[in-house]
């Protein structure tokens, strides 16, 4: 097989798919053939994607002559259908329509019976902004029927709900800001953030009204509400449990012990949210999550005054425990961890956990100096040695603070799963941070020049800008118009903080600025395609957008 790239790539299949992929890729730069017709054999390229029905598959790959690329689309297909050639395979989460489909943004499963084939797959998929991942072949029924659950299955209900609201003289368009709006709510917060209804509520009295009118109205779905309501009833279940009350207020480490202990016993999963109060909906998202995932979730509430400089916010840092309490028992905490000062560092405390290296020392550590990372470590692993819990929840927000813990687990043997959640934003786009309650409404409005200027770095990312400084500039620029100067504004790797020479692949852009008083941090992470001069292929196309 030769070493020359594909220069050249072919679509085969005229079918909405073919055509969105072929539009796509076209736009990016790449030369592209079609979409072909189900005939054709790609012959003037050097890589052929076949984007028709499974089962023509076979047929449509052994019409191709050996020596290029083939791959096709099929979630359900491994390589073996792909025969004898260097196969890969690209199978993009996405609902195409016939007005196409916007991948940027999407998974994509792939895989390739070589190295190079492997790495064709995930350069396409970067080249259209999907997120590449690669999946066993021993799991791959399974996750075709995640992938027709979270789609088709999901149009199938909603056809349902169509069906049953007709009946009352409602139309689908009523329905479709209600689904957007769950579908959305799940997408950030998980099933437990996003579940409403009787059944959540435990209102059993309305769901038998509604199955006494599903029966009346259309029988033939009533199997199907049944079906549906069971599964409701396991999901909801560790929400409805827990009366008014349940959750437990302990200050003391014995207290916190003892409380676990028989759960622990039991073999029950516990979760931590570690928190220094003033909880907001990024926090409260947390807060579902452990819920979500865990048979016990504790809650600490503790401004730890070891990551604080001398001249910061430590004194003026907003509590109210009272307020804190109430929605954390609302979104289903069962233990609230409310230490003094002194029970986490008694008299004569003298030791620190800390992880040096660049990982405490740039950005946050850069600004903040590497003591405020030892002091998370410190306080983060006191949590984790009196707790002892399964798993701990983080935000994105502080995607620094998230590798420094990472980190720490690590390199201590930490029987601990930590988990990062996505970053809760208001309407326009700010992070949720307990120090926006410093922002008078002028300053509010200026705060979101950190979140214009992230925009301006992905927007600037997403025409082709690879150069680290010019896409720092972009975002720079954007926040000045705002009247904001950011205390640094970088672009970095998503795994140890280092500073690329180029944007190429995954990269953190991660910014911080004092609005007012409050100051503010906040991240997205970039994706772009591999430089094909540096990739597998060595292939020289430095004028495409997208070369692969």
């Amino acid at each position: 097989m030769s070493d020359n790239p594909p220069a050249r790539w072919a679509i085969v299949g005229r079918g909405r798919l073919g055509t969105a992929l072929a539009d796509a890729l076209r736009a990016t730069g790449l030369p592209v053939d079609g979409p072909l017709g189900r005939g054709a054999d790609g012959a003037d390229s050097d890589a052929v994607l076949l984007c028709v029905p499974d089962e023509e598959i076979p047929a449509a790959a052994a019409r191709i002559a050996p020596g290029r690329l083939v791959g096709h689309c099929s979630g359900a297909l491994g390589l073996e259908a792909l025969g004898e050639h260097e196969a890969f395979g690209l199978h993009p989460l996405m609902t195409v329509t016939e007005a196409g489909a916007d991948f940027g943004g999407a998974g994509c499963a792939v895989a390739g019976s070589t190295p190079r084939a492997l790495a064709a797959a995930r350069d396409v998929a970067r080249c259209l902004g999907m997120h590449a991942f690669e999946i066993a072949e021993s799991d791959r029924a399974v996750y075709h029927a995640a992938a027709s659950v979270a789609s088709n299955f999901l149009v199938t209900l909603e056809a349902a709900a169509e069906q049953l609201a007709s009946t009352a003289g409602a139309g689908r368009e009523l329905l479709a800001p209600l689904v957007r709006a769950t579908v959305e709510n799940w997408a950030a917060h998980g099933p437990a953030g996003a579940l409403t209804g009787p059944i959540a509520r435990g209102d059993e009295a309305t769901v038998r009204r509604q199955r006494e009118a599903v029966a009346d109205r259309a029988p033939d779905l009533l199997a199907l509400f049944d079906a549906l309501t069971a599964a409701t009833r396991r999901l909801a279940r560790p929400q409805r449990q827990r009366p008014p009350g349940a959750m437990r207020t302990v200050r003391t480490v014995a207290e916190l012990r003892s409380a676990l202990s028989a759960p622990r016993a039991a073999g029950r999963r516990i979760g931590l949210v570690p928190t220094m109060g003033a909880l907001h909906e990024g926090h409260r998202s947390l807060i579902r999550r452990a819920r979500a995932e865990s048979d016990v979730v504790v809650v600490s509430l503790f401004v730890n005054p070891t990551q604080f400089r001398p001249n910061e916010d430590f004194a003026a840092y907003p509590r109210d425990e009272g307020r804190d309490a109430a929605l954390a028992e609302a979104d289903g905490a069962d233990l609230l961890f409310a230490p003094a000062p002194e029970e986490v560092y008694p008299d004569g405390f003298r030791t620190q956990v800390r992880v040096t290296g660049p990982l405490t020392e740039r950005l946050e550590g850069a600004v903040r100096g590497p003591e405020h990372f030892h002091g998370v470590t410190t306080v983060v692993a006191k949590l984790f040695a009196m707790v002892a819990p399964h798993a701990a929840y983080f935000g994105a927000k502080d995607a620094q603070q998230a590798l420094v813990i990472r980190r720490m687990v690590r390199d201590l043997d930490l029987r601990i799963d930590i988990v990062t959640c996505p970053t809760v934003r208001e309407p326009d786009g700010l992070a949720l941070s307990s120090r926006n309650a410093y922002l008078d409404p002028d300053e509010r409005e200026r705060a979101i020049a950190l979140r214009r200027g992230l925009d301006a770095a992905e927007a600037s990312v997403a025409a082709g800008e690879r150069d680290p400084a010019r896409v720092t500039a972009a975002g720079r620029a954007a926040m000045a118009e705002f009247g904001v100067e950011p205390e640094y504004f970088e672009i970095v790797s998503t795994e140890d903080l280092s500073p690329p020479a180029a944007i190429d692949g995954e990269a953190l852009v991660a910014v911080a600025a004092q609005v007012g008083r409050a100051r503010l941090i906040d991240n997205t992470t970039v994706h772009a395609p591999a430089r094909v001069e540096a990739g597998p292929f060595g292939h020289d196309k430095r004028e495409a957008q997208c070369s692969v």
